[in-house]
């Protein structure tokens, strides 16, 4: 079993740039304020051809607020869960209770754990050193996360401390299908991932942007592995006043560009507003193939929760993704939610496929011939050959008379057709048009 490494300690004493640098890339959000880490940030990570998970933690605090008091609860669940905690303290504010109540809880839960002596950058912080003695503790790792210094000591004993477990050669994170969660804040993604893990693993709160991260979770489901990503809740430009936020946005964006299906979550009781409108513009941008999940179908009358009435005025107004497949859901009841991963496999399966060349130009020749073909300059649209082309979504290239004439309707006719025929419902795919020759 794959070895799990949790980095806990108070606000603000370094664990995400410390999460990064073993890394070695910027994953978790790095700020000066407190608090900027609310979810579990969990990530595969491999030292000398050894495998480990480790995780990034929110701080933990005792202050009363709604937040604080839901981080301490996830950061308690996640020390009891962990093989090895990473006990960070920070060297330049000293001593404080929290890192004793914190040290207090792990010793409790019997885990074994390495103590960080973050922020040593200079001798004024030796003074401060002498008081982390009070916890007991004989030695430290001495580091400053921020500037690189004495990392490579953590990772030594990360090796040494855990059983060894070999990473595994045929891993490959390219041939698992990524899975983006999006929506607008409070549409309910983070109580959709705590479903399909099984386990509590994002911050759910009825406050709207409790999620700032992207979180990734890896989920073996019927022996098949997925990762999914969980994203802030992106907002119209005008509401993103924090500067955190803005960076949570840019996260979100830049989920939907890097993975292959994206997961858009309308809540039931509002349906597509003008927020969602503009999401489902940016999955089609980046050619994703694209499941709708209406969540909070417990929430609304059972006389409404006719799928096909629900799909016909969902595709109304997301007339660009009129190709998703969509699931009527209850993450909170977990209902549905195995529809869910036969959805994934179905787009990520066709996302691959290969159509016979003959079978495309029969088709869409006789397409052309029967339908009201476009006319330009006294030409009737004549194809001539169809080609699949190489990529990471079904692409075709149509050789025909002329190229440049043919209306975006018609255009998008050929596409709808193309997706009808070779089942490629769910999946965005390109049709591009080549003048072959003059006639």
């Amino acid at each position: 079993m794959i070895p799990l490494i949790s980095i806990v300690g108070r606000p603000n004493v370094g664990k995400s740039t410390l999460f990064n640098r073993l890394l070695g890339r910027r994953k978790s959000i790095v700020f000066s304020e407190p608090g900027s880490t609310r979810d579990l940030i969990k990530e595969r990570l491999e030292i000398d051809e050894q495998v480990f998970f480790i995780i990034d933690s929110g701080g933990f605090d005792n202050d009363k607020d709604h937040y604080p008091a839901l981080i301490k609860k996830k950061v308690l669940k996640t020390i009891r869960n962990s093989d090895l905690i990473v006990f960070m303290v920070d060297g330049q504010s000293g001593f404080q209770n929290e890192d004793r109540e914190i040290l207090n809880i792990i010793r409790k839960e019997n885990k074994d754990f390495i103590t960080v002596l973050n922020k040593i950058d200079d001798n004024r912080t030796e003074e401060n050193k002498a008081e982390f003695f009070k916890l007991g503790i004989k030695n430290f790792i001495e580091i400053s996360a921020e500037h690189d210094r004495n990392i490579g000591s953590i990772r030594e004993e990360l090796v040494g401390r855990c059983e060894k477990q070999e990473a595994d050669p045929l891993y490959n994170r390219n041939e698992i299908p990524q899975i983006a969660i999006v929506g607008k804040p409070n549409a309910g993604k983070s109580t959709l991932i705590n479903s399909l893990a099984e386990n509590e693993v994002a911050m759910v709160s009825e406050i709207p942007g409790t999620t700032r991260d992207t979180v990734n979770l890896s989920i073996v489901n019927d022996s098949k592995n997925y990762l999914f990503i969980d994203t802030a809740g992106l907002r119209r430009k005008s509401k993103v006043n924090e500067d955190i936020e803005y960076y949570s946005t840019s996260r979100a964006v830049g989920s939907i560009e890097r993975c292959d299906i994206v997961i858009l979550i309308i809540d039931a009781q509002h349906g597509p507003t003008k927020q969602d409108l503009k999401i489902a513009s940016l999955i089609k941008k980046n050619n994703k193939g694209i499941i709708i999940a209406v969540n909070k179908s417990d929430l609304i009358p059972q006389k409404l929760k006719n799928e096909a009435m629900i799909k016909k005025s969902l595709f109304e107004m997301l007339t660009e993704i009129n190709y998703a497949l969509v699931v009527v859901i209850s993450a909170l009841k977990a209902k549905n939610i195995q529809k869910i991963y036969d959805l994934i496999d179905n787009i990520y399966e066709s996302q691959k496929s290969k159509i016979n060349t003959n079978n495309l130009n029969k088709y869409l020749k006789s397409l052309i011939l029967r339908s009201t073909a476009p006319v330009n300059k006294g030409r009737r649209l004549k194809m001539y050959y169809a080609t699949q082309s190489k990529g990471d979504i079904p692409s075709f290239v149509l050789f025909c008379n002329f190229a440049k004439g043919i209306p975006n309707t018609y255009r998008r006719f050929i596409e709808k057709s193309i997706r009808n025929e070779f089942e490629l419902d769910g999946i965005s795919i390109k049709v591009a048009y080549r003048t072959s020759r003059k006639e």
